[in-house]
């Protein structure tokens, strides 16, 4: 009699488990428009951007700002499509009639959502800039970026966004720097010329 009740409630407990759904992640980018940042003046050829290992996987992360600013957290059904420095390297490469020149390196130190109070957060992005020559390491010039930019809703999909319009701010005060370096640095478009 122990068998036949064994063998339903196994074959029950089977129907069960191929009942659960499975959720699968939203993946974000930063969309597919072209940012256009590059000065004119200035011959820019590739961006390389790197970032420190807790930003080389693709967890969208944030931080409770309000409670426990020490821990960074990740979104259990949120991801990026790709890791962050990837998809900032992308990004700024996209531009269109892109030369051959000096290369920028980026270094991505931070891009998460800060909630600063339950239904409030802001995206962060510290960024440091060098302007290096096209063969070789030498550094023309450096710069380090921070932008905060709000987020329109406190989950996932506003951090996307907000992240996606720190990015677009980004490349804009890439290039401001870029094209002051130009006028203020005798030589520095010769050299970026090769």
């Amino acid at each position: 009699m122990r068998l036949p009740i064994i063998l339903l409630s196994l074959f029950l407990l089977a129907g069960c488990v191929g009942n659960v759904r499975q959720v699968e992640s939203a993946r974000f980018d930063l969309g597919s428009a072209a940012l256009v940042w590059r000065p004119a003046d200035l011959a820019l050829g590739s961006v390389e951007v790197t970032a420190p290992s807790w930003l080389a996987g693709t967890a969208l992360q944030y931080r409770l700002q309000y409670a426990d600013p020490l821990r960074r957290q990740a979104y259990n059904e949120s991801r990026w499509a790709a890791p962050p420095a990837e998809l900032l390297e992308r990004a700024l490469n996209r531009q269109p009639g892109a030369t051959t020149g000096c290369r920028l390196r980026i270094e991505l130190d931070e891009l998460a959502q800060v909630f600063d109070a339950p239904a409030v957060s802001r995206v962060l992005l510290d960024a440091r800039a060098a302007l290096a020559t096209p063969r070789g390491d030498a550094v023309l010039a450096r710069k380090a970026f921070s932008i905060l930019r709000p987020a329109q809703s406190a989950d996932a999909r506003g951090g996307v966004e907000a992240a996606a319009g720190a990015v677009q701010e980004l490349a804009g005060e890439l290039g401001a720097w870029l094209a002051q370096a130009g006028r203020e640095t005798p030589g520095l478009a010769a050299r970026c010329r090769g």
